[in-house]
């Protein structure tokens, strides 16, 4: 049997693993990195803005979180070949510039 023949899946090079996983530890150091840096600022501006320091730390991880639990509910649909709930993505479209917006903010000076 050689490599054409019907039925026998060729094996994928040990490289792509490596690429795989070093593809995979990249992306989880950056997201982590940017995670810290967008909670800081986000809370910065929650409490220049007059929130008290307990709320102030709960305002990123609602803003993030709406990202999330939206980005996970479009890509759980597409999945099955659907677009995902209107809801979704109006959290994503909304979320998505003010997690942005209220970072660069969070980096003006005082």
């Amino acid at each position: 049997m050689n490599d054409s023949t019907p039925g026998r899946e060729r094996k994928p090079p040990a490289s792509d693993s490596i690429i795989r996983w070093t593809t995979t530890a990249a992306v989880v150091v950056l997201a982590g990195i940017a995670a810290v840096v967008s909670y800081r600022h986000m809370h910065e501006l929650a409490v220049r803005y007059g929130e008290e320091p307990w709320s102030a730390s709960l305002v990123p991880l609602s803003v993030d979180g709406m990202i999330v639990a939206s980005s996970m509910s479009i890509l759980y649909a597409s999945r099955y070949g659907r677009r995902g709930s209107p809801l979704a993505w109006t959290l994503l479209i909304v979320g998505s510039p003010v997690g942005v917006k209220s970072s660069a903010t969070g980096t003006l000076p005082r």
